[in-house]
């Protein structure tokens, strides 16, 4: 709209001109192209500082895990480990059934255990 509407622009470099000096090189193209790049910039922004969080959200999750298995591998064996961590995952599944987003990948997840032979029965 910006690129067809040329009073928008001419107002901005009124605006930010000096008095009685209008900026001549604001055109309604450069103008356009200002909003859409800050538009860019700041969606591109939001976008890095959501996948941050998720990634450190899912990065804590895998050292909870990690701990807990190495806990009850000290103390149990590795194959009661094994077989509460796959408990863990499909615990997880389950209580993510209801969740609308796939926030730490759930379909990577299942993927994964489907991979390592792990069988996973819908509760009943």
């Amino acid at each position: 709209a910006l690129l067809w509407w040329p009073p928008a622009a001419y107002w901005t470099a009124w605006a930010f001109g000096a008095p009685g000096k209008p900026l001549t090189w604001m055109t309604p193209t450069v103008f356009s192209f200002v909003v859409g790049s800050a538009t860019l910039c700041l969606a591109y922004s939001l976008v890095t500082i959501q996948q941050a969080l998720v990634r450190w959200s899912g990065d804590r999750l895998i050292a909870k895990l990690n701990r807990q298995y190495n806990m009850i591998a000290q103390l149990q064996g590795q194959e009661y480990a094994d077989e509460f961590m796959r408990l863990q995952a499909q615990a997880m599944i389950e209580e993510s059934e209801g969740k609308p987003f796939n926030v730490f990948g759930r379909e990577k997840m299942l993927h994964a255990a489907a991979a390592a032979g792990v069988r996973l029965q819908p509760p009943t």
